[in-house]
């Protein structure tokens, strides 16, 4: 994949913090279990998406050695069942969600989640080919919020093995379904307006349906790539 599309701020941290962040940001968050709208409930959430993501990987990291796209595997059973593709793909798209037809939001949301979750399972397994991830890599700090409030910014610190403390915000709302996550952003830069900048310029020099070719072809790529390919 060409590096050059993914937010700069990721390529500041170690490929697994990037891939952790990014899982996160897609995951649209389990039912509250309570019937208010708690805001601390968010934190709780992370934490034990986080908490089980972690520990899922180091219990397999011998099997996902011999086969990383066990990776992929836990990432399709943990994570994907909470996704809020919809949200994440109207906020980088843009003004260009709202004029795009039905099967390019379609086809974007297919080949943009593709490209996430391949290139960064491969990175967190290369990864994982070495190393273990510790279980308080990431340390959420308790929600400052008004009950009842329905828009909340969840903040945390990944800690590297090396090197100091990076602020990591999770930007979520109320659903229907409970709390989900929408943004992200790292060192006060947010993904998903990185993301849309780069895709807004390539949209208004191509169009739409060459930026979907583009994710389809690369997201072809992944799917062939031997691991490692992305180290």
């Amino acid at each position: 994949m060409n590096q050059s599309t993914l937010p700069a701020t990721l390529f500041r941290l170690p490929a697994w913090i990037g891939t952790l962040l990014v899982m996160l940001l897609l995951v649209s968050g389990r039912p509250a279990v309570a019937a208010d709208n708690d805001p601390d409930q968010a934190r709780q959430q992370l934490e034990q998406v986080a908490r089980e993501m972690i520990q899922a990987t180091n219990q397999r990291r011998e099997e996902i050695k011999q086969n990383p796209k066990v990776v992929e595997e836990l990432v399709e059973e943990l994570l994907l069942p909470h996704i809020d593709l919809i949200t994440a793909s109207r906020w980088v798209l843009g003004k260009h969600w709202r004029r795009a037809s039905k099967e390019q939001k379609i086809s974007f949301m297919k080949h943009f989640r593709g490209m996430l979750l391949r290139f960064y399972s491969t990175a967190l397994a290369d990864y994982l080919d070495e190393n273990t991830v510790d279980e308080n890599l990431i340390r959420f700090q308790p929600v400052r919020a008004e009950a009842g409030s329905e828009d909340i910014t969840v903040r945390s610190h990944v800690h590297p093995p090396n090197g100091q403390p990076v602020p990591v915000n999770y930007h979520m709302h109320m659903t229907r379904k409970g709390w989900k996550v929408y943004d992200v952003s790292v060192e006060g830069v947010s993904l998903i307006t990185t993301y849309r900048n780069s895709f807004n310029d390539e949209i208004r020099r191509n169009g739409l349906d060459q930026l979907i070719a583009r994710l389809a072809s690369e997201d072809e790529d992944l799917v062939k790539q031997p691991a490692g390919a992305n180290s």
